[in-house]
């Protein structure tokens, strides 16, 4: 069903970006409207891909064995740039922190990658939709290390979101809609992607802080094959 899903989205993509060759920059209304179209189409399709990537992870018993040392900085790169877009849509600033040296992390990268771009997405578009205003309208991409491992995470201004409401939402998915209501506006499917992205990797997300900021973050297992003694 989500592959017949993408194909009309990826259709009105493609019509609305063929639409502002053909119109130019003569009426600018116009092309806002287009570009909002084309970049929605193009998010879902990016939400239904990372959703059937989570769903064919899942069905693998040895993706543990298909793990590899993984750059977290490299990773947290590449997500900010496919989140740009999209944060220039919702009028959104994007932060990215990577202090220091990292070794490289046990991971599956697609999952890993595509897992922190669904959470930019939901953290992207909660933004506006919670009354948040001026500077305080930014999303941080950082890493940092703790004893368990090295931490990936999205955070921003979300002072009610906490632990007990993502479990709670992990309860109530596929039967509320809106299952992390409270804390993140909308239906946090980009939140719930993610959870099973990283589950499929052993991996568990969780709401953290970093410099005082709440968001998501999950720890990932250094990895050894590259450690110097």
């Amino acid at each position: 069903m989500a592959e017949e899903l993408k194909l009309p989205l990826q259709f009105i993509g493609r019509q609305a970006e063929l639409q502002m060759m053909v119109e130019g920059s003569t009426d600018v209304d116009l092309l806002r409207s287009l570009q909002a179209i084309q970049h929605n189409a193009d998010m879902t399709v990016q939400v239904l891909d990372s959703y059937l990537l989570s769903l064919r992870l899942s069905l693998q018993p040895s993706l543990r064995l298909n793990l590899e040392p993984v750059s977290v900085s490299a990773v947290l790169y590449e997500a900010a740039e496919q989140l740009r877009s999209t944060a220039r849509q919702y009028g959104v600033e994007l932060d990215l922190h990577i202090q220091g040296r990292y070794e490289p992390v046990m991971a599956h990268r697609q999952a890993l990658q595509s897992a922190l771009v669904m959470l930019g997405y939901a953290l992207i578009e909660a933004l506006p939709a919670s009354g948040v205003t001026g500077e305080h309208r930014r999303v941080r991409l950082a890493t940092h290390r703790t004893r368990e491992g090295i931490v990936a995470g999205l955070y921003g201004q979300f002072e009610d979101l906490t632990q007990q409401q993502l479990q709670r939402g992990r309860q109530l998915l596929g039967v509320a809609r809106q299952p992390l209501v409270g804390s993140l506006p909308g239906s946090g499917a980009g939140v719930f992607v993610a959870d099973a992205l990283l589950g499929a990797m052993e991996s568990r997300l969780r709401v953290g802080r970093f410099q005082h900021l709440p968001g998501f973050a999950v720890t990932l297992p250094a990895s050894e094959q590259l450690q110097l003694i």
